[in-house]
């Protein structure tokens, strides 16, 4: 199964460097200790977090990276039902539990995501008020099987909302908040919210403090089903629809920068389209693409890979926005790839430090095969360690 959205889903294309200021994979040491070090003790970056979604559906594939990279990590995820006890768990916590041995060796914190994205069910949850207490419930219960450490909402609601959704949404949001805040004031609460939908079930002027982290979605510009093609999380270039108009959106609906993770894709979409050009209509649904080729064992959905597209068809660049792309025709007509690169990556960097953002979350990781952390660890750091 593969989800589209961060709920959402479903490179470089080329070198990771080429410009002066771009990293190249080489050039950064990626292991920071050998397997015989004694465990880390880590201390937060002082500029920008770097967070990372780690994905059931990839299996062992964190097998194959450097966990250290990443301040957090978020386990995606626990699947609600409509009474508000868990429908689905993808194996948390039990079957992942050589995964957060690893992730503890390096002192990263593994918080559990409960994610929600079926709108019948969130109508009946969030407006019925047995069902949201018994929700609060469901979620504690998940923050103490991170180790009181913490928990991550995403909740995602594609449409206006009317007022019942909202206000039970809320109800159930500051209801969770006031029990954390008196029962785990340790544990950091976090929730994901639509970038450019202020009309939406989630009031971000209304998200209380507790949850220190708002992860905004800068991805999903142009999504599976749509009926265009384009950049998947342009900075600029499509108004209305880019990473300037999502910040300019948390602005005016009165959320600081501090408190603002913008997510960022590592995956990417391949769409039958009618011609070559930025923003041409599809003529079907995409294919989901990963940055670089993984491994048939562990993510046997996908089997696109961005830098093979790119290398046997050319990298463009979108002329609005700077966004990779690759072209082609085959017997059933035109297609178009879309996904990130080292240069429209380091943009996005550069864009979230300039603007005092809280950091980063990359969705999900793994799909660059580790490709992306010097670039990474080049912008925000390694974390200060103490042996």
């Amino acid at each position: 199964m593969v989800l589209v959205s961060c709920a959402s889903l479903e490179g470089p294309v080329g070198p990771i460097a080429e410009e002066e200021e771009t990293v190249s994979v080489d050039s950064i040491d990626t292991d920071p200790a050998s397997e015989d070090s004694p465990p880390y003790q880590w201390h937060r970056r002082e500029a920008a977090q770097v967070h990372g979604y780690y994905v059931w559906w990839t299996r062992g594939l964190w097998m194959e990276l450097d966990l250290a990279v990443y301040d957090k990590l978020f386990f995606f995820s626990i699947t609600p039902a409509s009474d508000g006890t868990i429908l689905e768990r993808n194996g948390w916590p039990y079957a992942w539990e050589a995964f957060r041995a690893e992730a503890e060796r390096v002192a990263v914190p593994v918080i559990p995501v409960i994610a929600l994205l079926d709108a019948d069910t969130l109508q009946a949850l969030f407006t019925d008020a047995p069902s949201r207490d018994q929700l609060v419930e469901t979620s504690l219960e998940l923050l103490r099987e991170s180790g009181s450490k913490g928990l991550n909402l995403d909740y995602e609601w594609f449409a206006p909302a009317d007022s019942s959704l909202r206000e039970g949404f809320h109800a159930y949001v500051d209801s969770l908040a006031s029990r954390v805040e008196q029962e785990y004031p340790s544990a950091e609460l976090s929730i994901f919210v639509s970038g450019l939908q202020p009309e939406g079930m989630i009031d971000v002027s209304r998200i209380p403090d507790a949850f220190s982290e708002i992860m905004v979605q800068g991805y999903d510009m142009h999504w599976q089903t749509g009926p265009t093609a384009g950049p998947v999380a342009p900075i600029r270039g499509w108004p209305g629809n880019d990473w300037v108009s999502i910040a300019d959106s948390m602005h005016a609906q009165g959320l600081d920068a501090s408190r603002i993770v913008m997510t960022v894709p590592y995956y990417g979409y391949e769409w039958p389209v009618q011609d070559e050009n930025p923003g041409s209509t599809t003529t079907g649904e995409a294919r989901v693409v990963t940055f670089a080729p993984v491994d048939r064992l562990n993510v046997p959905e996908i089997q696109i890979a961005a830098l093979d597209g790119a290398r046997e068809h050319g990298l463009q660049r979108d002329p609005s926005s700077g966004s990779p792309f690759y072209a082609f025709q085959d017997s059933t007509g035109w297609r178009q790839g879309w996904i990130e690169d080292s240069e429209s990556l380091e943009e996005k960097y550069r864009f979230v430090l300039d603007s005092g953002m809280r950091g980063v979350a990359i969705f999900p990781i793994g799909y660059d095969r580790a490709l992306m952390d010097p670039l990474l660890v080049s912008r925000f750091g390694r974390r200060e360690v103490a042996r």
